[in-house]
């Protein structure tokens, strides 16, 4: 059963439009990590000098492939959260805050891995924590995930 938009809270209204913006980002980096193989190569055989040059491109590959399934699953999440955080479902709100928590801890460890995306880590960590407090803090989104669909 869905519920009119009308009905959904600002707040979660407000939540579903940051996760389709995080989706939109787990499309991007991939996309990024495989236009900067070089630098990934870089990072790697600066990290690992006793890597050769073919273990180096095995490594920046498989970086990119895990990369892209990891950010594709978590693309996939964050769109199926916008779109079924409407129902009102508690076990969606629960999913959304613990996903994006468990995501801004995989941040911190893609930060501490590669100075790729410096830059974005922080952003996207900011509106993931703000998933959180939108679905959680105010008693109107709470009251819409705990109210009888």
């Amino acid at each position: 059963m869905t519920t009119r938009t009308s009905e959904v809270p600002k707040t979660v209204q407000a939540a579903r439009v940051l996760l389709v913006l995080i989706a939109l980002a787990h499309l991007v980096i991939p996309a990024v990590m495989g236009a900067r193989q070089d630098s990934l190569r870089d990072q790697i055989a600066a990290s690992h000098p006793e890597f050769g040059a073919a273990e180096v491109a095995r490594s920046a590959h498989l970086a990119v492939v895990s990369g892209a399934v990891f950010h594709g699953l978590l693309l996939v999440l964050c769109v199926l959260l916008a779109v079924k955080l409407a129902t009102g479902r508690p076990w969606t709100r629960r999913l959304a805050i613990v996903s994006q928590l468990l995501s801004v801890v995989f941040g911190v460890v893609s930060w501490s891995s590669s100075p790729m995306f410096h830059a974005v880590v922080p952003a996207v960590a900011a509106a993931q924590l703000a998933v959180v407090v939108l679905l959680w803090a105010p008693a109107t989104a709470r009251h819409f995930f705990t109210t009888a669909r």
